[in-house]
Order: structure tokens, then C-alpha cells, then sequence
């Protein structure tokens, strides 16, 4: 069940990051992103990323949890370290000349940057999906003028991806325990070996595809044009302190970065 940490990752705890708005958190991993593509001092992202790496920690995320999508990340970060030698041979002094792969100090600097973006990145929407239920980040996302259509279509997706994982997993050890090989033959064959799990997954995903069409309209889906909510969320002193404070440290920075001051 290794790869649904990457989507069903949410840990129900009572910190001070669960209790954030969602707009707050979503506006405020969007503003990261942004940030990231501005940002070369290797030193303020390093600080920024421990500062996100303490915020994962108090968030209460189990180890094997947050190991699993960590790794997932650094394998990525790795491969583009490792060849980023091949497209950038510009500067002094030279660290590593093998012909066609040639590595510089400045070129070295560089991909470690754009890696530690990535990690950054990562971290910032890491947080937000840990820390807030979907059917609160869907209520952010519409409130934040998204349309609900697509929020519906995001929480069933989060949802039901992992469900189908799992689904996938069973049916896979279902065959196993019949003696199925699944590691036989040469790629032909072992994608053919896949037929057998392949046919009863997406008949389980049509039969769960009706039952949730069914619950849509026995609960009235599209019925009116305006939703109602049983419990609405409202942005708090807090929650615009925060927020406001995001706005206004973002576009300084990049200023800041744009203007040289926390150049490389």
C-alpha cells in the first residue's frame, strides 16, 4: 500500500497547522510555489526548507509516512542533480571532466538549487494535504472561487484513488494465492500477466462508479444551482494575520531576490 501515502495522507490532529483556514494554507502553498521560482540563495532555502520540515513534524505524520513520500520526492531531485551536468557546462572552475559530462562549480550550485526548490515545493503542499481533511479542502477551494463541480470531482478523486489502490493490491494477492505468476516471462508477457487483475478492477471500479452515482442523486446532486453547507468555515483574526503576513513577505522576497540582495 506504498503509494497511496502520496494521496491519502491526512493525520487527524488537533494542532495549530489543522486548525489554519484551508484558504489560508492553500493560498500559502501556492505563494511558496511561486516563491521557489524566484529564490537562488542556497541558504535561505535551506532555511526555509528546515522551517517546513519542523512544521511536517509537529503536524503528527507518522515516519513511514512521511519517509515514503520523502524518498518518492529525492529519488526525483537526485536523477536531476545527476544530470543536470549534461546541459549546463558553463563556468569555473571545473570539478569534473568525463568528455561529454563535465561538471563546474556554478553548474554543481545550480542543481542543488533547483533540487532543494523541488523539496521546498514538495514540503509546502506535504503540509497541506496533512493537515486538512478533503472535504475541507474542497470547501477552501470553492470558497476561494473554484467552482464546485471541480471541488466535488478533487474529493472523490482523493477519496477513491487510494480505494482503488487497495483494490488493485487484493485482487493482485487473490491471484498470487492461486499460484499466478506475475514476474514470469519476458515485458510482453509480464504485461499480459496483468490481464487477470486488469478485468476484475475495472469491474469493481464500474460497479463502485454506479453506487456513487446512485448516492449523488439520492442526495439531491444538482438539483439547485446554490449549495448549502451543514458547517461553513470562516476566516479568523488569526487566520488573517497569517495570511496577511504570507502576502506581504513573498513579494519582499522576491524583490529582494530580483534586486540581487539574496542572490547566489
Amino acid at each position: 500500500m506504498g503509494p497511496t501515502v502520496l494521496v491519502d495522507i491526512y493525520v487527524a490532529k488537533n494542532t495549530a497547522l489543522h486548525r489554519l483556514d484551508p484558504r489560508v494554507k492553500i493560498i500559502g502553498a501556492t505563494l511558496l510555489t511561486l516563491l521557489c521560482f524566484f529564490l537562488s540563495n542556497l541558504l535561505v532555502l535551506a532555511v526555509l526548507l528546515v522551517f517546513l520540515q519542523a512544521m511536517i513534524a509537529a503536524s503528527g505524520i507518522s515516519w513511514k509516512s512521511y519517509s515514503s513520500s520523502l524518498w518518492f520526492i529525492a529519488r526525483f531531485a537526485i536523477i536531476l542533480v545527476l544530470l543536470w551536468p549534461f546541459f549546463d557546462k558553463l563556468g569555473e572552475p571545473v570539478l569534473l571532466d568525463l568528455w561529454i559530462y563535465k561538471v563546474t562549480l556554478p553548474s554543481l550550485l545550480n542543481s542543488i538549487a533547483v533540487a532543494m526548490r523541488i523539496f521546498v515545493i514538495a514540503s509546502g503542499w506535504l503540509i497541506l494535504m496533512i493537515t486538512t481533511r478533503h472535504g475541507m479542502l474542497v470547501r477552501g477551494l470553492v470558497k476561494l472561487g473554484c467552482p464546485y463541480d471541480f471541488g466535488i470531482s478533487l474529493s472523490i478523486g482523493l477519496r477513491y484513488i487510494p480505494n482503488l489502490i487497495g483494490t488493485i493490491d487484493q485482487i493482485r494477492d487473490a491471484q498470487m494465492s492461486r499460484a499466478f505468476d506475475f514476474s514470469s516471462g519476458g515485458p510482453v508477457r509480464r504485461a499480459r500477466n496483468f490481464i487477470p487483475v486488469l478485468i476484475p478492477t475495472i469491474v469493481m471500479a464500474m460497479r463502485a462508479i454506479d453506487g456513487l452515482s446512485e448516492a449523488l442523486v439520492s442526495r439531491g446532486y444538482g438539483a439547485t444551482p446554490l449549495r448549502t453547507y451543514f458547517r461553513d468555515i470562516r476566516l479568523r483574526i488569526s487566520d488573517a494575520a497569517i495570511l496577511g503576513f504570507m502576502i506581504s513577505a513573498v513579494p519582499l522576497f522576491i524583490i529582494l531576490d530580483v534586486a540581487g540582495v539574496m542572490s547566489l
